[in-house]
């Protein structure tokens, strides 16, 4: 969990429940929220845990405390890997240490059978290219803010791919989130960050998935009951929940 959440945690999981949510993917992205996800989950079971070192935490230094994350893979069973991947955007540390902490993680995943949970910034094609080294094709491409061409590949591979807040307000988004078949998308939040068009400016949370939903329902002439039905669904085989 974010520490953003520690002053109002109780109330932000009732938003979530009043909205109807049952179900939260619960990432971590470093191995103390990692550990954090797996306290969590043992207290409110709907809060299914994923552990995974994040590409923006120093990548050779956390290749050193990776242990820690299979430990908590044997430890309980885990919903997925990640939040993990590749970051050149900011590129907090070299390509080569990155790559290589994802590497790790790929090779987790497919040995507990697990999907990942994958950040990409400027980074998707070599994301594809050690995915396909790996041979593992299960997870999704998170916060999607790739090209067309790059989900078709994505696509092919077997991922599926996920759009946040981002979808409420980004032309580019939209016009590709529109090429892509509805039973290869999900929805998610990214809370504390990237919150949607009505709440931009302010920290994110589960229960503003609603507006990225009806967002997505007005965007393909669905109702949002109808687009729920699929995405459910979807979230259901992703995550074999």
């Amino acid at each position: 969990m974010d520490p953003q959440f520690n002053r109002d945690f109780s109330q932000v999981l009732s938003r979530a429940r009043g909205s109807g949510i049952t179900k939260i993917i619960n990432a971590g992205y470093d191995v103390e929220t990692s550990r954090i996800a797996v306290d969590m989950f043992r207290e409110h079971d709907w809060l299914m845990p994923a552990v995974g070192i994040h590409p923006n935490e120093e990548a050779a230094e956390s290749i050193l405390h990776f242990q820690s994350i299979q430990e908590l893979i044997s430890d309980i069973a885990v919903t997925a890997v990640g939040e993990t991947g590749l970051d050149y955007y900011r590129e907090p540390a070299s390509r080569g240490a990155q790559q290589e902490l994802f590497g790790l993680h790929i090779d987790l995943a497919r040995a507990g059978n697990l999907p990942l949970l994958i950040h990409t910034r400027n980074s998707i094609d070599d994301a594809i290219r050690l995915l396909e080294e790996k041979k593992w094709y299960r997870g999704v491409f998170h916060c999607y803010t790739g090209t067309y061409e790059q989900a078709k590949k994505i696509l092919d591979m077997g991922y599926y791919i996920g759009f946040g807040g981002i979808l409420t307000f980004s032309k580019q988004i939209r016009e590709i989130f529109l090429k892509l078949p509805t039973d290869r998308i999900v929805l998610e939040t990214d809370a504390p960050f990237l919150s949607p068009a009505q709440h931009r400016g302010q920290r994110n949370e589960p229960a503003y998935i609603l507006e990225t939903w009806h967002a997505a329902a007005d965007l393909l002439n669905m109702t949002p009951e109808a687009l729920e039905k699929i995405l459910d669904g979807n979230a259901t085989t992703l995550f074999s929940i």
